[in-house]
């Protein structure tokens, strides 16, 4: 990730009007699962599991080839990094676990959330902007950004929001196995 962080070193100095994500903080969401009781915790863990054995769970390379914004047009909310390679098995792994998120809702009686009617978009995101939004120049979203990295964990993280922004508390890890 380092390299990313190096990417943007020029835009980020250049845009102090967004909220950057601290370095640590950067990842690859697959399911944003908001407010839940904490009692739901372990579904959201077996999900996961599940989904990666049931997709054998290999890791894989991911490749960050540029910059993409969302909403994508107009003023954005979300500066992220859009990914190149490696975004067919994130897709894959988003799919399963909102599958298996909702069979665990199911199973239970209560649902974890309405299915996400977006379609999933591999990123990583990289900054957020206040209201109204921000608008990238065209040289912006040309920064030349390549990068990778070998995504051989899936970790189901409780966010936490604070004064100084949102920490990240590890609940799960679930290793890929290696090819």
């Amino acid at each position: 990730m380092q390299t990313l962080i190096d990417a943007c070193a020029s835009l980020r100095s250049a845009r102090t009007d967004l909220r950057w994500a601290r370095p640590g903080h950067l990842h690859l969401t697959l399911a944003f699962l908001g407010d839940i009781d904490g009692s739901r915790l372990a579904s959201v863990g077996l999900a996961v599991r599940r989904t990666v054995a049931e997709r054998a769970g290999a890791d894989f390379v991911l490749r960050v080839h540029g910059l993409i914004t969302f909403p994508p047009r107009n003023r954005a909310a979300v500066l992220a990094a859009a990914i190149d390679d490696g975004a067919a098995e994130a897709t894959l792994l988003a799919d399963g676990i909102e599958r298996e998120l909702q069979r665990a809702g199911a199973e239970s009686g209560v649902p974890f959330r309405p299915r996400e009617r977006r379609p999933y978009t591999p990123h990583i995101t990289l900054a957020r902007a206040g209201r109204p939004g921000v608008q990238l120049t065209a040289a912006e979203r040309a920064t030349p950004i390549a990068c990778s990295c070998t995504i051989d964990t899936v970790t189901v993280y409780r966010s936490i929001l604070d004064r100084g922004g949102s920490r990240y508390e590890a609940l799960d890890r679930i290793p890929l196995r290696s090819r």
